[in-house]
């Protein structure tokens, strides 16, 4: 027989259910439509079970953009094992950002409904996402400074203005006006998104020409 699990693990096991069935629904009807009520339904609970778990529907829904988020941090983490120079490890990083975001805008639009209102109200799930990706950035930028390929600057200052460089290419909301854009126009995104990163990497480069 297998080991019974504890009060803690019984919870968190609980607290999983309720976030796969919220996402679930999110992704069927929408996360507007989505009451506590459904998500207790498709699970066999009452809401008020369900508030055990979960004092609002908000922290239910910020459970599940913090998954959602760390998963596009994890694909967009992948594309730094690959070595290279602290340039093509920043283009890499800065690419792979922008085609999780569309990529996911394009197929999981209903999913995304909510970073977008995340990312307008500005929901701590999302300001720490940012911190991470600013943290990450600096440390790229620092490693090219230490290499030389990177002229001194204040690393910190330099990542955050990077990372609001490229939030018309990161933030779900405007890359999904990019995406209508280029459908209506014929517009290339990654052909602009290269335009700003020369810009970015000639201003952090010892040597720019």
């Amino acid at each position: 027989m297998g080991r019974k699990q504890t009060p803690t693990q019984d919870v968190a096991a609980t607290r999983s259910r309720i976030i796969d069935a919220a996402e679930n629904l999110f992704r069927d009807v929408g996360y507007a439509k989505t009451t506590v009520s459904d998500i207790a339904k498709v699970l066999g609970m009452s809401p008020a079970n369900v508030y055990r778990y979960f004092p609002t529907k908000a922290s239910i829904n910020e459970s599940i953009c913090d998954r959602l988020v760390r998963n596009i941090e994890s694909q967009c983490f992948e594309s730094l094992i690959e070595d290279g120079t602290s340039t093509q490890r920043l283009t890499r990083f800065i690419f792979k950002y922008f085609r999780v975001i569309k990529n996911n805008i394009i197929k999981e639009k209903r999913l995304h409904d909510m970073i977008s209102i995340a990312v307008d109200e500005h929901w701590s799930v999302i300001r720490s996402h940012s911190e991470r990706v600013r943290d990450l950035l600096r440390i790229i930028i620092e490693q090219g400074i230490d290499s030389g390929e990177f002229r001194t600057v204040n690393s910190a200052k330099a990542a955050t203005a990077v990372h609001q460089a490229i939030a018309f290419f990161a933030y779900p909301s405007l890359v999904e006006h990019l995406v209508k854009d280029a459908e209506n126009n014929g517009n290339d995104m990654e052909e602009e998104l290269t335009q700003l990163l020369d810009l970015i990497l000639c201003g952090l480069r010892s040597n720019c020409e």
